[in-house]
C-alpha cells in the first residue's frame, strides 16, 4: 500500500498519476470479480427461482394487455357526464359501444364539474380500466378503484365508470361526428346571344 508523502509537495506529478491509475485499476478488478461472483452464485443456489420469476412476469403481462373484443363485451361500462357540456355522456357511450364494450345508459355525475376525466374500476377490472383510459388518452394517474368517492349515485353491477370531465368534453368522439355532406349545384352554362 502506498503511504502518503509527508512532504508538502505530495510527490512528483508522475507518481501521483501512477498511484491514481493503480487505485482505479484495483477498483475495476474488484468490480469485475464481484460481478462474476454474483453471476455464478444464483445459478447453483436458486435453481427454482427462474420459474416463479417467469410466472410473475406472465401475470404482469396479462394485467397490462388490452382486453379482446370478447372480453370487452362482458365489461359493463357506465359513462357519466361531469362537465358543463350537454350530451357528452351519450356521445362517449356510443363511441365505446362501437368499440365493443357493454354500455349501460349514460348518466350525470355528482357535482361539481371536473376538469379532467377519470376511469373507476370494480375489483379485478384494473386491466380493463387501464385499456379504456389509454384508448381515450386519459392518464394512468386518473384511474381509480370504485369507492364511495366515485361521483355517481350507485355503482352496483358496474365494472367500469368513465367520468367525462371538461378535457374529454372538449373533444368530439370520432364515431359521433355526423358525416359531412356536400351539396353540389349543377353547373349551368349561360350563353349570351350577341
Amino acid at each position: 500500500m502506498d503511504r502518503p508523502d509527508p512532504g508538502p509537495s505530495g510527490g512528483t506529478p508522475g507518481s501521483r498519476h501512477f498511484a491514481l491509475g493503480r487505485g482505479i485499476l484495483v477498483i475495476v478488478v474488484a468490480i469485475v470479480v464481484g460481478v462474476l461472483a454474483l453471476r455464478s452464485t444464483p445459478k447453483g443456489s436458486n435453481a427454482a427461482a427462474p420459474p416463479s420469476s417467469s410466472t410473475t412476469t406472465s401475470s404482469t403481462t396479462t394485467t397490462t394487455t388490452a382486453p379482446s373484443a370478447a372480453e370487452r363485451s362482458s365489461v359493463k361500462v357506465l359513462v357519466a357526464n361531469d362537465s358543463t357540456t350537454n350530451g357528452v355522456a351519450a356521445a362517449y357511450t356510443t363511441l365505446l359501444q362501437h368499440a365493443g364494450w357493454s354500455l349501460l345508459a349514460p348518466a350525470n355525475a355528482k357535482p361539481p364539474p371536473r376538469a379532467t376525466s377519470a376511469v373507476y374500476y370494480a375489483p379485478n377490472r384494473r386491466a380493463d380500466a387501464d385499456a379504456l383510459a389509454a384508448s381515450l388518452g386519459i392518464a394512468a394517474s386518473e384511474v381509480f378503484p370504485l369507492s364511495p368517492a366515485t361521483p355517481i349515485a350507485d355503482t352496483t353491477g358496474i365494472d367500469l365508470v368513465l367520468v367525462v370531465g371538461a378535457d374529454l368534453a372538449a373533444k368530439t368522439p370520432p364515431s359521433t361526428v355526423p358525416p359531412t355532406t356536400t351539396t353540389t349545384r349543377p353547373k349551368t352554362t349561360t350563353t349570351r346571344a350577341g
